[in-house]
Parts: structure tokens; sequence; C-alpha cells
């Protein structure tokens, strides 16, 4: 198939045809409903997350105060960093208040939420933190080849700032 071309697949849950999708903007929405997509005792399920991003995707992520600027490829270092962020956060959450396409490219515009659940500097276990930022895709043959994310800080209330 090709990129912005709808998938026609079977839904047997349904019971009837379902028609995805496919394009740019399509993706990068379902994508990020994926990472939404978890109970809220998790950060995330990254392998769902993951399965509409290519092999050898690239993630850039620009500096903010509290991380610093930082390029990976491939998946595996989606799931180390999950890993990371699972030991002291969950109920991760984006939403998305503007998406924009342009051919192969996506931007998407959003606000980050997450729980903490236990102490670490700058933060008690159980504030509510938040980012906004910015999300710039790439997507090729319906997957993401390509993200630069630009994040604001981390902020939370000041009654729960340490």
């Amino acid at each position: 198939h090709r990129v912005g071309e709808a998938i026609h697949r079977p839904n047997a849950a349904r019971g009837r045809d379902e028609v995805t999708d496919n394009s740019p903007k399509a993706v990068v929405l379902r994508s990020i409903d994926l990472y939404n997509d978890h109970p809220p005792e998790v950060y995330l399920d990254v392998e769902k997350f993951l399965s509409l991003w290519s092999d050898d995707c690239v993630q850039e992520f620009a500096a903010t105060p509290q991380t610093p600027a930082r390029r990976t490829v491939g998946k595996q270092p989606t799931r180390d960093v999950v890993a990371a962020l699972s030991t002291w956060m969950r109920a991760s959450h984006t939403e998305v208040h503007e998406a924009v396409a342009e051919g192969d490219r996506v931007a998407v515009r959003y606000t980050w939420t997450g729980i903490v659940t236990r102490d670490v500097p700058g933060y008690h276990a159980g504030t509510v933190v938040r980012a906004d930022g910015t999300g710039f895709y790439t997507v090729r043959d319906g997957l993401i080849v390509e993200m630069v994310d630009v994040m604001g800080p981390m902020l939370a209330g000041e009654a729960d700032k340490q």
C-alpha cells in the first residue's frame, strides 16, 4: 500500500469490515492513541505504542530543564527509556490540541501529563506533572520513521514541588 491510501482490514471482533485511514496524520494520531491506551498503574504499553514505528525510527528530543537533548535510532532505546521512566512515573497521557499535516510530515501540539510514583529530585510521590510540547513526525509506508520533539519544562503545582 502507499502512504495516504486506506487499508481494508476485516474486523472480526465487530463482525464487519473496517477501513483504516493510513494517511500520515492518521498514523501519528493512532500512535498517540496507542501511547494513551494503558492502565493508569503503568507508564505505557511500549510494544503497543511502537507498533506504528519503523524498526530504524529516529527520535530526537530537544533539551529541557530536566533532561539533556538526545537522539536515538531504532525501537530499543525507546524501550530502555520507558523502562527507566516506569520506575518513578505512571499514568502518562498525551492530549493533542492540534495536528497539521503536509505531505509525509505531521506537526502535533500537545500537553503531556504523568504522575510521579516516588519522591525524586524536584517532585514528591503523587505529584501530577505536565509539559507542553510540539512533535514533528515523518511517516512513510504507514509507519513513523522520524520524530523531533520539543517539550517545555515538566511543571507541577506549587504545593507539589520539593
